[in-house]
């Protein structure tokens, strides 16, 4: 009985693993309150957030869709919850809820699966510089009225790390959302790779098959 009770268990700690990783799957944001030159001229990979910042928070999300378009949601709060994408969010150096979107530089960090020839969208209000690995997919720094583009990834397939920097100046609208990175494509870095996936799935069976000859064994 201890050695079946000590199979299951292994089993079960794998299978539980697993789902923890692919629970893990998740965007990293940051926020802060910028100086309108850099709200005007979103800074590039590795130089964000700039001089003259305060953070205002930190956050996960599940997918890159965000919105301060709406009556009443032009604020932290309004944006990071347009579409319910957003979680643990945590507002510091008073920041809240209710605080003014002007002015905001907000960065996404994470992993995802992309694929080469993939076409995806951007919607913007104000300027990205958005990265797969160190290229630039996509890079309107400066100001603009609510714009989608279409565009075509043309880097390495496979599981990338991306980080999108996205700014917000003069009100009275905030929007990015994309479908370059969607919570089907997001993977987390704990994530197995696909053989990794198959080892798992074969040492589970093993595991099973395991459990069942010890339980079919005669006992004396």
């Amino acid at each position: 009985m201890q050695l079946r009770l000590k199979y299951l268990f292994v089993l079960g700690l794998v299978i539980l693993t697993y789902i923890q990783a692919k629970a893990d799957s998740t965007i990293n944001g940051i926020m802060w309150s910028v100086p309108n030159t850099t709200s005007d001229n979103v800074p590039t990979q590795g130089n964000a957030p700039g001089l003259g910042v305060t953070e205002w928070g930190t956050f996960t999300a599940s997918q890159i869709m965000f919105s301060g378009d709406a009556p009443g949601a032009y604020n932290l709060g309004g944006f990071l919850n347009s579409f319910g994408a957003a979680s643990n969010i945590v507002f510091m150096n008073g920041a809240t809820a209710s605080t003014d979107l002007s002015n905001v530089l907000f960065e996404f960090t994470g992993i995802a699966f992309f694929t080469n020839g993939q076409t995806f969208t951007v919607e913007h209000d104000d300027g990205v510089n958005m990265y797969v690995g160190d290229t630039l997919v996509l890079g309107v720094p400066g100001l603009t009225a609510p714009i989608v583009s279409t565009f075509t990834y043309t880097g390495p397939t496979g599981n990338q790390s991306f980080d999108f920097i996205y700014a917000n100046g003069p009100p009275v609208q905030a929007d990015f959302q994309t479908t370059l990175v969607t919570p089907q494509l997001l993977v987390a870095s704990s994530t197995p790779e696909p053989t990794s996936v198959l080892l798992v799935g074969t040492g589970m069976a093993s595991l099973c098959g395991l459990v069942r000859r010890r339980l079919a064994k005669p006992h004396g």
